[in-house]
């Protein structure tokens, strides 16, 4: 019996004893109500109200893959797993030393558990377990009727570990989550949403990706001309309070036309075309049906996990003093950048540029025809 059961049969008697007169008794009863639905509220039993962004039981196995992987693991933690069912994990290999592994660290990770697993999964796939370390893999498939070992061996993942990095992004996240949600308040968005950077660019004002994607929000130039002003002399992208306010136009843009928070918040990372024609693929179906169903392009892990992310995100981020504790009292590791201003430093980009095409001594007509471009530009630049 939890909690709310017990706060219920209480209530009962409190009606019963009012009934008989007994008010002192009553009002003793009433508090002792009040304590158990308190302790019920702080367990969870009793929701605060409905949740703004739905939780289906389907994906909770993945969303407490990311929690581990955002609070629990290092970054000298290698987790590798299967790519579709994330949280059928292999092994949790972690490198001795301190601070963040080298390049050749992590690669030399990948590679050593990607091959040890795929040997045993294709052994696996040959004959029954022999060795101890099949048996524990085999362990991993016994709910499965006919697991098809070949397959799990080609769908192998190694994810590193986050936590450092993500308890510094909620640190850094002190700093700028108030403009955030001020701004998503006078859209009527829910204000959790200003955690979704936490994926995107962890809080960083001037992050990259390989993508081209750049800023607090990682808009993509396409995307990012859509809601902003993105050329030569200005990309403002690199603008928090510009690119917010484009972030709050395109999630209220995917709400409206996809109808709940897990298609809309998805879409901002596989696009909004993207999730209208996965909906219409599925005839209408809900966020856990495109999931099962949709293989479209570019559908991949990512996208399949962004909604996953950010609800881990955001739990960690709502019981941060219980995964880091302290972290309440930590400083940014930064103070407030100056403005940027691109046009400048988009020549500094094509100084160095022209540069290391001299150095190199490459002299082909695309390498040279490169090098005038940028020459041009760089004098239009100095012209502005």
């Amino acid at each position: 019996m939890d909690a709310c059961q017990v706060a219920l049969k209480i209530a009962h008697r409190i009606i019963r004893i009012v009934r008989i007169g007994s008010l002192r008794s009553a009002l003793l009863t009433l508090l002792a109500v009040g304590a158990l639905l308190s302790a019920a509220r702080a367990e969870n039993l009793v929701p605060r109200r409905a949740p703004e962004f739905p939780r289906p039981a389907s994906i909770e196995p993945n969303i407490k893959f990311w929690v581990d992987v955002f609070s629990a693991y290092s970054v000298r933690d290698f987790v590798v797993h299967d790519k579709d069912q994330v949280w059928k994990i292999y092994q949790v290999l972690h490198l001795p030393g301190e601070g963040n592994p080298t390049a050749e660290d992590v690669d030399w990770a990948n590679t050593y558990l990607k091959t040890k697993y795929a040997d045993i999964l294709n052994r696996l796939a040959q004959h029954q377990p022999a060795t101890y370390e099949e048996q524990r893999v085999a362990g991993l498939f016994k709910n499965e009727r006919n697991p098809n070992y070949a397959a799990a061996a080609l769908n192998l993942r190694v994810q590193q570990g986050m936590a450092e990095r993500f308890r510094q992004s909620l640190v850094r996240a002190r700093t700028y989550l108030p403009q955030i949600q001020a701004v998503f308040r006078s859209f009527g968005l829910p204000e959790g949403l200003a955690l979704l950077p936490t994926v995107e660019s962890g809080f960083h004002l001037y992050a990259r990706s390989k993508c081209g994607a750049m800023g607090l929000w990682q808009f993509t130039r396409a995307t990012g001309k859509e809601y902003m002003t993105v050329s030569g002399r200005r990309d403002d992208r690199l603008n928090p309070q510009r690119a917010t306010q484009a972030a709050a136009e395109l999630l209220q843009h995917n709400h409206e036309l996809l109808g709940d928070w897990p298609l809309a918040i998805t879409a901002y990372n596989y696009g909004t075309g993207g999730m209208l024609q996965a909906v219409e693929a599925t005839n209408g179906g809900d966020y856990c049906e495109i999931l099962r169903r949709w293989d479209g392009p570019r559908f991949g892990f990512a996208s399949k996990n962004y909604y996953s992310e950010f609800l881990a995100a955001l739990q960690v981020y709502q019981y941060r003093e219980a995964y880091f504790p302290g972290i309440d009292q930590e400083q940014p590791d930064f103070e407030e950048p100056p403005p940027v201003h691109y046009a400048r430093a988009v020549r500094r980009h094509w100084r160095s540029s022209i540069r290391r095409v001299a150095a190199s001594g490459r002299t082909s007509r695309h390498h040279l025809r490169r090098a005038v471009f940028r020459s041009r530009a760089r004098r239009h630049l100095r012209s502005a």
